[in-house]
């Protein structure tokens, strides 16, 4: 890593038609027990910001002098500071020695006919590079986990339809940086829920990826809040036992469905594992199978799905069954179990004081 970096935070500004990366020192970011980001104050700042980046004017402002003295790189950097200093993205950052934090600033719906703008949080990850255009693939890879929540803004009006955001999240734009092989069609993902890692606002995070044939994911978009249950158990077979996960997605709407989760025992204890039972809540996306677009999401609280009391079974168990066959266990389950009777009998054991329902 270049020198240079040791001691800053690199933020990467990405607005609607203009986007830097500014290296600052990490001392400048205060740690406030109370941010200004998501206040009226912090409102100014991302006006000012908005303005600066989505009126293509940054190319030709950076390296000019403000009334003051102040370079407008110097200005915008110490704005940012300001901006950031104690939230929870940059206080994760800092903790976790990541030194490369995505801001995005998009515009919103108009107040009183004049434009505004809103910020995102985009991601967070480690770069050796101070160069803008190699910080683009954490903007889009955090708006693509972003996409469900971005949804709700824009219907809530906190983001515009027009915005670049929007287009980023519907594949209307591309930033610039696709890559030749993106041409080709990516191969559609089989209907199955597993565990994924993502670069998101958080850094890199463990989410839930429930892919589904599309008509599917298409009426799920239409549902206005999204909620999601889980009963878990590890069932044994003649090939070894498995871990078995049945989600319940929207269970009280037209749109719900239930969609099972194979867990191999001898998987864990894994870092994908590791890293969910360390949030405080976890991700849940639907997503298109043949698109891989997301189409709806959930913040899951990590307590309530029962990580450490699953795996503690699961390692004991493992332990016990060195010649487990997992896709022999699977399509054993599949052949035997019907997602419904295994919902009804945990529910049945809720009732009697005995659940693994969460």
């Amino acid at each position: 890593m270049p020198p240079e970096l040791d001691n800053s935070l690199i933020v990467h500004v990405f607005g609607e038609t203009d986007f830097t990366s500014l290296s600052i020192d990490k001392s400048r970011f205060e740690d406030r027990e109370t941010p200004v980001f998501d206040s009226p104050e912090g409102d100014e700042y991302v006006q000012v910001l908005g303005a600066l980046f989505g009126n293509e004017r940054w190319e030709e402002l950076k390296d000019k002098t403000a009334e003051n003295g102040m370079s407008y790189h110097d200005l915008v950097a110490g704005t940012v500071a300001s901006l950031l200093s104690g939230t929870e993205a940059v206080k994760f950052a800092l903790a976790r020695g990541y030194n490369l934090v995505a801001l995005g600033v998009f515009r919103a719906n108009k107040r009183s006919g004049a434009q505004t703008y809103s910020a995102r949080f985009l991601g967070t990850s480690m770069t050796s590079s101070l160069e803008p255009r190699a910080h683009l693939e954490l903007v889009r890879e955090g708006s693509k986990a972003m996409a469900p929540f971005v949804v709700e803004d824009i219907d809530n009006g906190k983001i515009a339809e027009d915005s670049i955001l929007a287009r980023l999240i519907t594949g209307e734009e591309d930033m610039g940086i696709t890559e030749e092989t993106e041409d080709e069609p990516e191969d559609a993902l089989p209907v199955s829920t597993f565990f994924h890692e993502m670069v998101t606002e958080r850094g890199l995070e463990t989410v839930i990826v429930c892919a589904c044939d599309s008509a599917v994911a298409g009426d799920i978009a239409q549902v206005g809040q999204m909620s999601v249950g889980l009963v878990s158990g590890i069932i044994p077979t003649p090939h070894g036992s498995v871990g078995y996960w049945l989600w319940h997605v929207c269970p009280d709407t037209p749109a719900g469905f239930l969609q099972e989760q194979f867990i191999d025992l001898g998987s864990l204890p894994s870092s994908l594992y590791d890293r969910m039972k360390r949030s405080e809540t976890i991700r849940f996306l639907v997503v298109d199978r043949a698109t891989q677009e997301n189409t709806g999401g959930v913040f899951l609280a990590t307590r309530s799905i029962g990580l450490e009391e699953f795996e503690a079974m699961a390692v004991e168990i493992a332990a016990s069954e060195e010649n487990a066959d997992f896709e022999a266990a699977c399509e054993h389950v599949m052949a035997t179990v019907e997602p419904e009777d295994f919902l009804r009998q945990a529910e049945k054991n809720q009732g009697s004081g005995h659940s693994n329902l969460h």
